[in-house]
């Protein structure tokens, strides 16, 4: 099924009887309380767009900018009513009627689809970051030193990586797994049968690293190759990935989303693997469900093949590789992480990309029990903390609203930590709960367990 477009879209619109349960949901309209923010309000543009009884004017643009891709409308909407990828396609006709603003074409186009520029790029920047940006050590993000455009004097900075992710692991020869022969070559015969031989037939994993584990959250993705290795999997990161272009199609840029689907198909299928997985919940979301709207029509069978493989990086762990099973916890007796300290209380929000997008809800929280941490849940743990993906740079202050609720429930949970499984929420989150002076420690669920 190919991504759709507007004009596709009249039973999707047709189906909506106007009867605001949306409105309940939707974080957008809780914070506007105007009507064109709401999830009916959009569909009711949308129609009228159509039907030609309004053009795509900067209000138009405005309202559906105006929308953080939660999917709570669509999960709540008695007839399943998709705002969500009406909301896309809307943005979809924007770029097609007047292109993209420069800005983002740049960042988009020149940057996010290119092999060596974007590296370069943050590389340069991580460089020069102390220059433009002090740091908040107590909280481990960055303020600015002077205005700067899109950096809100408020927004705590997360740094970039000295050392990127992906960089390090081309720089320690871990991008690609060795053949039994090429192991039992360098081991020696009997080294390899006394500690190897265990893993011969051991699940192969392909690790999709993603923008923000791989510039700024190095150690997630240092955390999930350890712990899937301890798993007794081999683990293979495929040096020429790319974003996972979910960035682009946010923001109505389709061609550029299909190449960077394009692009990672052809770096993970040249492996055999029996898993692809991420610590992102979003690129999980469009890896696993995007892939197949993007490409499904021109490459279905590699796409199918790609796509079934996927897991989220929690899935993974305790679906297929049976972390915290009887025989995992024989072998393993602390799991409890040097970032947390014993007794511990902890909270967990679901991002909207992992429990709506993918349907995972149970396997972040299996992973914090097995840790040994005291889980406390807080009042609505699937609220959608904000980020919206380009949406906290363009409205920082209406994000920056919707993120105060989220880290105002964390507040009211007493927890030490909030754990997630999305490295954009944890940003998100860190950012809300400075802005309320809140300490709460941010971390991903993986690093509960290394």
């Amino acid at each position: 099924m190919s991504l759709s477009q507007l004009s596709t879209l009249n039973s999707q619109l047709s189906n909506c009887v106007l009867c605001g349960t949306c409105r309940g949901v939707c974080p957008t309209f809780d914070v506007a309380r105007r009507e064109p923010a709401s999830a009916r309000g959009k569909v009711a543009l949308c129609d009228a767009l159509l039907k030609k009884e309004i053009n795509i004017s900067g209000g138009f643009i405005k309202h559906m900018t105006e929308c953080v891709q939660c999917m709570a409308c669509y999960e709540s909407c008695p007839n399943d009513v998709n705002v969500p990828d009406i909301v896309l396609a809307a943005r979809r006709e924007i770029v097609k009627e007047n292109g993209l603003p420069f800005i983002k074409s740049l960042m988009l186009r020149n940057f996010l689809d290119s092999e060596r520029l974007m590296p370069a790029v943050m590389k340069f920047a991580s460089n020069l970051q102390s220059l433009f940006f002090k740091g908040v050590p107590e909280e481990s993000g960055l303020h600015r030193r002077f205005p700067l455009p899109l950096v809100d004097e408020r927004r705590l900075m997360p740094p970039l990586a000295d050392r990127f992710f992906l960089e390090s692991v081309k720089e320690s020869g871990e991008c690609r797994v060795e053949s039994v022969e090429q192991k039992i070559g360098s081991l020696g015969r009997s080294r390899y049968l006394n500690s190897q031989l265990s893993t011969l037939n051991s699940p192969k994993v392909g690790f999709f690293a993603g923008c923000l584990i791989n510039y700024m959250l190095p150690n997630i993705g240092e955390a999930s190759l350890k712990l899937i290795e301890k798993a007794g999997a081999s683990v293979i990161v495929p040096p020429d990935q790319h974003c996972c272009g979910m960035p682009a199609l946010g923001m109505g840029d389709v061609e550029t989303a299909k190449s960077l689907a394009l692009k990672n198909l052809e770096a993970f299928e040249q492996y055999k693997l029996d898993y692809i997985t991420t610590a992102c919940a979003t690129c999980g979301d469009g890896l696993r469900r995007r892939f197949k709207e993007l490409l499904g029509d021109e490459y279905p069978e590699r796409v199918n093949a790609f796509c079934s493989k996927v897991r989220d990086i929690t899935e993974l762990l305790v679906r297929e590789l049976r972390v915290g099973s009887g025989e995992w916890r024989k072998g393993h007796t602390s799991l409890g992480s040097k970032l947390s300290a014993p007794g511990s209380v902890i909270t967990y929000h679901d991002p909207c990309h992992l429990n709506r997008g993918q349907g995972i809800k149970d396997a972040p929280r299996e992973l914090i029990e097995i840790s040994g941490a005291r889980f406390k849940e807080m009042s609505h743990p699937c609220r959608c903390c904000g980020l919206g993906g380009s949406f906290n740079i363009t409205d920082y202050d209406f994000s920056m609203e919707i993120a105060r609720s989220k880290a105002e429930d964390i507040k009211n949970t007493g927890a030490d930590i909030v754990a997630t499984a999305c490295p954009g929420c944890m940003i998100q989150i860190k950012d809300g709960l400075h802005q309320i002076g809140v300490k709460t420690k941010v971390l991903h669920v993986v690093e509960l367990l290394v």
